[in-house]
Protein backbone atom coordinates (compact mmCIF):
# COMPACT_ATOMS: atom_id res chain seq x y z
CA UNK A 1 0.00 0.00 0.00
CA UNK A 2 0.87 3.71 -0.97
CA UNK A 3 2.29 5.30 1.99
CA UNK A 4 0.10 7.93 3.60
CA UNK A 5 -0.68 10.55 6.66
CA UNK A 6 -1.87 8.18 9.72
CA UNK A 7 -5.22 6.85 9.70
CA UNK A 8 -6.36 6.27 13.34
CA UNK A 9 -9.91 4.68 13.61
CA UNK A 10 -11.85 3.43 15.93
CA UNK A 11 -14.52 0.96 16.01
CA UNK A 12 -16.93 1.49 19.14
CA UNK A 13 -20.49 1.42 20.64
CA UNK A 14 -22.31 -0.41 23.32
CA UNK A 15 -21.62 -4.22 24.83
CA UNK A 16 -23.17 -6.38 21.96
CA UNK A 17 -22.78 -3.70 19.00
CA UNK A 18 -20.81 -6.22 17.22
CA UNK A 19 -17.05 -4.86 17.46
CA UNK A 20 -14.76 -7.45 16.86
CA UNK A 21 -17.12 -8.60 13.99
CA UNK A 22 -16.57 -5.00 12.47
CA UNK A 23 -12.92 -5.24 13.22
CA UNK A 24 -12.47 -8.59 11.60
CA UNK A 25 -14.23 -7.15 8.57
CA UNK A 26 -11.64 -4.19 8.54
CA UNK A 27 -8.97 -6.35 8.35
CA UNK A 28 -10.26 -8.35 5.56
CA UNK A 29 -10.69 -4.59 4.05
CA UNK A 30 -7.35 -3.66 3.87
CA UNK A 31 -6.00 -7.22 3.30
CA UNK A 32 -7.83 -6.63 0.26
CA UNK A 33 -6.62 -3.91 -0.46
CA UNK A 34 -3.01 -5.59 -0.63
CA UNK A 35 -1.67 -4.44 2.73
CA UNK A 36 0.13 -6.09 5.18
CA UNK A 37 -2.24 -6.19 8.62
CA UNK A 38 -1.38 -7.43 12.06
CA UNK A 39 -2.96 -7.69 14.88
CA UNK A 40 -1.58 -6.58 18.36
CA UNK A 41 -4.75 -7.79 20.17
CA UNK A 42 -4.09 -10.11 22.92
CA UNK A 43 -1.54 -9.95 25.58
CA UNK A 44 2.03 -9.05 25.90
CA UNK A 45 2.97 -12.67 24.36
CA UNK A 46 0.53 -11.42 21.14
CA UNK A 47 2.80 -8.18 21.72
CA UNK A 48 6.26 -9.39 21.99
CA UNK A 49 5.50 -11.90 18.77
CA UNK A 50 5.78 -9.11 16.11
CA UNK A 51 9.17 -7.91 17.54
CA UNK A 52 12.36 -8.56 15.24
CA UNK A 53 13.40 -11.06 17.06
CA UNK A 54 10.65 -13.48 15.62
CA UNK A 55 11.01 -12.05 12.29
CA UNK A 56 11.77 -15.59 10.80
CA UNK A 57 8.26 -16.51 11.89
CA UNK A 58 6.00 -13.23 12.08
CA UNK A 59 6.70 -11.79 8.68
CA UNK A 60 3.77 -13.79 6.76
CA UNK A 61 1.60 -13.77 10.23
CA UNK A 62 -1.04 -11.64 11.21
CA UNK A 63 -0.85 -12.65 14.58
CA UNK A 64 0.16 -14.94 17.33
CA UNK A 65 -3.15 -16.81 17.42
CA UNK A 66 -2.41 -17.36 13.91
CA UNK A 67 1.08 -18.26 13.57
CA UNK A 68 -0.04 -21.36 16.55
CA UNK A 69 -2.64 -22.26 13.84
CA UNK A 70 -1.08 -22.47 11.27
CA UNK A 71 -0.92 -26.11 10.33
CA UNK A 72 2.19 -25.74 7.91
CA UNK A 73 4.50 -24.90 10.99
CA UNK A 74 5.95 -27.21 12.67
CA UNK A 75 4.61 -28.38 16.03
CA UNK A 76 8.27 -27.78 17.84
CA UNK A 77 9.10 -24.35 16.02
CA UNK A 78 5.57 -23.61 17.72
CA UNK A 79 6.98 -24.63 20.67
CA UNK A 80 9.96 -22.86 20.51
CA UNK A 81 8.43 -19.88 19.79
CA UNK A 82 6.43 -19.78 22.59
CA UNK A 83 9.12 -20.79 25.37
CA UNK A 84 11.82 -17.53 23.82
CA UNK A 85 8.47 -15.38 24.36
CA UNK A 86 7.87 -16.37 28.05
CA UNK A 87 11.66 -15.56 28.47
CA UNK A 88 11.45 -12.39 27.52
CA UNK A 89 7.52 -11.70 28.98
CA UNK A 90 8.36 -13.67 32.80
CA UNK A 91 12.59 -12.87 32.94
CA UNK A 92 12.72 -16.74 33.31
CA UNK A 93 16.51 -17.96 34.72
CA UNK A 94 17.01 -14.07 36.10
CA UNK A 95 17.00 -12.76 32.88
CA UNK A 96 15.56 -9.29 32.51
CA UNK A 97 11.68 -8.97 31.32
CA UNK A 98 11.66 -6.95 27.80
CA UNK A 99 8.14 -5.90 27.25
CA UNK A 100 7.51 -5.03 23.53
CA UNK A 101 7.49 -1.62 22.10
CA UNK A 102 7.84 0.21 18.40
CA UNK A 103 10.79 2.42 20.67
CA UNK A 104 14.31 1.35 20.38
CA UNK A 105 15.58 0.92 23.93
CA UNK A 106 17.23 -1.07 26.45
CA UNK A 107 13.93 -1.71 28.95
CA UNK A 108 12.07 -2.98 25.62
CA UNK A 109 11.90 -5.55 22.54
CA UNK A 110 11.64 -3.75 18.93
CA UNK A 111 8.84 -3.86 16.76
CA UNK A 112 9.40 -1.83 13.25
CA UNK A 113 6.71 0.08 12.76
CA UNK A 114 7.12 -0.16 8.79
CA UNK A 115 6.49 -4.30 9.23
CA UNK A 116 3.12 -3.74 8.69
CA UNK A 117 0.82 -1.01 6.79
CA UNK A 118 -2.40 -1.29 9.48
CA UNK A 119 -2.07 -2.31 12.95
CA UNK A 120 -4.96 -3.71 14.66
CA UNK A 121 -5.56 -2.66 18.98
CA UNK A 122 -8.18 -3.11 21.17
CA UNK A 123 -9.68 -1.93 24.39
CA UNK A 124 -9.39 -2.89 27.03
CA UNK A 125 -6.05 -4.70 26.66
CA UNK A 126 -5.31 -8.21 27.37
CA UNK A 127 -1.53 -6.51 29.08
CA UNK A 128 -0.93 -3.82 31.44
CA UNK A 129 -3.88 -2.13 33.35
CA UNK A 130 -6.36 -3.56 30.90
CA UNK A 131 -6.26 -7.04 31.88
CA UNK A 132 -7.38 -5.59 35.29
CA UNK A 133 -10.38 -3.97 33.67
CA UNK A 134 -11.39 -7.28 32.20
CA UNK A 135 -10.85 -9.68 35.04
CA UNK A 136 -11.31 -7.78 37.92
CA UNK A 137 -12.56 -4.30 37.58
CA UNK A 138 -15.51 -5.50 34.75
CA UNK A 139 -16.24 -8.67 36.99
CA UNK A 140 -16.45 -7.10 40.77
CA UNK A 141 -19.24 -9.23 41.77
CA UNK A 142 -17.38 -12.26 41.12
CA UNK A 143 -14.97 -10.94 44.08
CA UNK A 144 -18.11 -9.86 46.62
CA UNK A 145 -17.59 -6.27 45.11
CA UNK A 146 -19.45 -3.71 43.88
CA UNK A 147 -18.65 -1.80 40.56
CA UNK A 148 -16.43 1.09 40.87
CA UNK A 149 -16.46 3.30 37.63
CA UNK A 150 -13.63 5.57 38.77
CA UNK A 151 -11.59 2.36 39.37
CA UNK A 152 -12.17 1.64 36.01
CA UNK A 153 -11.43 5.44 34.33
CA UNK A 154 -8.17 5.16 36.67
CA UNK A 155 -6.83 1.75 34.88
CA UNK A 156 -8.25 2.50 31.75
CA UNK A 157 -5.99 5.87 31.66
CA UNK A 158 -2.68 3.62 33.26
CA UNK A 159 -2.47 1.46 30.36
CA UNK A 160 -3.51 3.85 27.59
CA UNK A 161 -0.16 5.60 28.27
CA UNK A 162 1.63 2.36 27.70
CA UNK A 163 -0.13 2.05 24.74
CA UNK A 164 0.54 5.21 23.21
CA UNK A 165 3.87 5.60 24.41
CA UNK A 166 4.94 1.76 23.29
CA UNK A 167 3.14 1.69 19.86
CA UNK A 168 0.90 4.47 18.93
CA UNK A 169 2.70 7.84 18.92
CA UNK A 170 5.76 5.61 16.34
CA UNK A 171 2.78 4.40 14.18
CA UNK A 172 1.34 7.87 13.86
CA UNK A 173 4.98 9.19 13.76
CA UNK A 174 5.04 6.58 10.84
CA UNK A 175 2.07 7.15 8.41
CA UNK A 176 0.65 4.36 9.48
CA UNK A 177 -3.15 3.11 9.58
CA UNK A 178 -4.27 2.53 13.41
CA UNK A 179 -7.49 0.30 13.69
CA UNK A 180 -8.49 0.05 17.14
CA UNK A 181 -11.50 -1.61 19.27
CA UNK A 182 -12.37 1.22 21.35
CA UNK A 183 -11.05 4.26 22.57
CA UNK A 184 -10.77 7.22 25.07
CA UNK A 185 -14.45 7.75 23.94
CA UNK A 186 -15.31 4.74 26.97
CA UNK A 187 -15.54 7.44 28.66
CA UNK A 188 -19.52 6.94 27.90
CA UNK A 189 -19.13 4.37 30.31
CA UNK A 190 -17.63 6.15 32.89
CA UNK A 191 -18.60 9.24 33.37
CA UNK A 192 -20.83 10.30 36.59
CA UNK A 193 -24.56 10.30 36.12
CA UNK A 194 -26.68 10.67 38.99
CA UNK A 195 -28.94 7.35 38.90
CA UNK A 196 -27.17 5.07 36.92
CA UNK A 197 -23.09 5.92 37.13
CA UNK A 198 -23.16 6.66 40.77
CA UNK A 199 -20.20 5.62 41.10
CA UNK A 200 -18.82 7.34 37.72
CA UNK A 201 -16.09 10.27 37.37
CA UNK A 202 -16.74 13.78 37.21
CA UNK A 203 -15.79 14.59 33.21
CA UNK A 204 -13.22 17.04 33.94
CA UNK A 205 -11.43 14.38 36.58
CA UNK A 206 -11.29 12.21 33.71
CA UNK A 207 -9.92 14.71 31.35
CA UNK A 208 -7.15 15.51 33.35
CA UNK A 209 -5.86 12.32 34.45
CA UNK A 210 -2.19 11.72 32.93
CA UNK A 211 -3.57 9.17 30.22
CA UNK A 212 -6.57 11.31 28.95
CA UNK A 213 -4.22 14.06 28.32
CA UNK A 214 -2.64 12.42 26.16
CA UNK A 215 -5.40 10.29 24.46
CA UNK A 216 -7.21 13.91 23.73
CA UNK A 217 -4.38 15.43 22.70
CA UNK A 218 -3.95 12.73 20.33
CA UNK A 219 -7.41 11.71 19.19
CA UNK A 220 -8.61 9.40 16.67
CA UNK A 221 -8.92 10.50 13.16
CA UNK A 222 -12.29 8.90 12.82
CA UNK A 223 -14.87 7.60 14.93
CA UNK A 224 -17.21 4.36 13.83
CA UNK A 225 -20.37 3.87 16.05
CA UNK A 226 -22.43 1.14 15.81
CA UNK A 227 -25.77 1.44 18.12
CA UNK A 228 -29.26 1.66 19.06
CA UNK A 229 -31.56 4.48 18.56
CA UNK A 230 -31.66 7.44 21.22
CA UNK A 231 -34.51 6.13 22.60
CA UNK A 232 -33.45 2.63 22.75
CA UNK A 233 -35.38 0.74 25.57
CA UNK A 234 -34.05 -2.41 28.97
CA UNK A 235 -36.69 -4.33 26.68
CA UNK A 236 -34.51 -3.94 23.33
CA UNK A 237 -31.35 -4.41 25.05
CA UNK A 238 -31.79 -7.46 26.62
CA UNK A 239 -33.46 -8.96 23.98
CA UNK A 240 -30.33 -8.26 21.45
CA UNK A 241 -28.32 -9.57 24.44
CA UNK A 242 -30.10 -12.72 24.53
CA UNK A 243 -29.70 -12.95 20.93
CA UNK A 244 -25.86 -12.49 20.97
CA UNK A 245 -24.41 -13.62 23.90
CA UNK A 246 -25.19 -17.29 23.44
CA UNK A 247 -21.79 -19.15 24.71
CA UNK A 248 -20.25 -15.64 25.69
CA UNK A 249 -18.80 -14.95 29.39
CA UNK A 250 -20.82 -12.16 30.18
CA UNK A 251 -19.56 -9.18 32.39
CA UNK A 252 -21.18 -7.04 35.13
CA UNK A 253 -21.00 -4.25 33.21
CA UNK A 254 -23.32 -6.03 29.98
CA UNK A 255 -25.71 -7.46 32.58
CA UNK A 256 -26.93 -4.12 33.71
CA UNK A 257 -29.41 -3.16 31.05
CA UNK A 258 -30.23 0.27 32.39
CA UNK A 259 -26.85 1.05 32.71
CA UNK A 260 -26.03 -0.08 28.88
CA UNK A 261 -29.25 1.77 27.59
CA UNK A 262 -27.74 5.01 28.66
CA UNK A 263 -23.74 4.55 27.39
CA UNK A 264 -26.28 3.65 24.30
CA UNK A 265 -27.97 6.87 24.38
CA UNK A 266 -24.42 8.62 24.96
CA UNK A 267 -23.31 7.08 21.60
CA UNK A 268 -26.13 7.66 19.83
CA UNK A 269 -26.28 11.36 20.44
CA UNK A 270 -23.91 15.12 20.07
CA UNK A 271 -23.09 13.81 23.96
CA UNK A 272 -20.00 12.08 22.15
CA UNK A 273 -18.66 14.89 19.90
CA UNK A 274 -19.08 17.40 23.08
CA UNK A 275 -17.09 15.26 24.83
CA UNK A 276 -14.29 14.93 22.20
CA UNK A 277 -15.08 19.12 22.06
CA UNK A 278 -14.05 19.32 25.58
CA UNK A 279 -11.42 17.04 25.55
CA UNK A 280 -9.75 18.13 22.50
CA UNK A 281 -9.90 21.93 22.93
CA UNK A 282 -7.68 21.30 26.22
CA UNK A 283 -5.09 20.28 23.75
CA UNK A 284 -6.07 22.15 20.21
CA UNK A 285 -6.24 19.52 18.21
CA UNK A 286 -8.94 18.02 16.30
CA UNK A 287 -11.88 15.62 16.99
CA UNK A 288 -12.82 12.94 14.94
CA UNK A 289 -15.22 12.60 11.85
CA UNK A 290 -18.14 10.46 13.58
CA UNK A 291 -19.85 7.79 10.93
CA UNK A 292 -22.67 5.84 12.76
CA UNK A 293 -23.66 3.01 11.80
CA UNK A 294 -27.63 0.85 12.85
CA UNK A 295 -26.63 -2.30 15.13
CA UNK A 296 -30.13 -3.56 13.69
CA UNK A 297 -28.30 -3.55 10.43
CA UNK A 298 -27.25 -7.32 9.61
CA UNK A 299 -23.57 -7.59 9.83
CA UNK A 300 -23.11 -8.15 5.98
CA UNK A 301 -24.71 -4.71 5.30
CA UNK A 302 -22.24 -2.63 8.16
CA UNK A 303 -19.42 -4.74 6.70
CA UNK A 304 -20.88 -2.86 3.43
CA UNK A 305 -21.52 0.36 4.75
CA UNK A 306 -18.12 0.20 6.59
CA UNK A 307 -16.32 -0.94 3.77
CA UNK A 308 -17.84 2.69 1.93
CA UNK A 309 -16.57 4.83 4.18
CA UNK A 310 -12.65 2.90 4.85
CA UNK A 311 -12.61 3.23 1.22
CA UNK A 312 -13.31 7.09 1.04
CA UNK A 313 -11.22 7.64 3.87
CA UNK A 314 -8.25 6.15 2.16
CA UNK A 315 -8.83 8.00 -0.81
CA UNK A 316 -8.88 11.36 0.99
CA UNK A 317 -5.62 10.45 3.07
CA UNK A 318 -3.94 9.67 -0.22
Amino acid sequence: MKKQPFIDLVICGPDMSGTSTQVEDTIEFFQDLGGKVRDMRGTEDSALFHTNKFSLHNKNELSLYNFMNNNSVKPFTKLDVIYQISKLNNGFYGEQKLLASMIRNYVTTYINPNSADVWIFEEPTHRSAGQDCRIVENNRSKFDSETDQIAIAMAHQTYRISEFLRFRKPLREAGKIIIRSRSEESGCYQIFEKSLIESGIIKTEYLNLPGHKIAFANPPTHLFIVCGPEDWTVKQYLKLKKERSKGRVVDDLENNAPYQVLVNKRYATEWIKTFYQKGCEMHGTKIPKIDRFNIYDSKEIIKQQMAKKLTEIVENQA
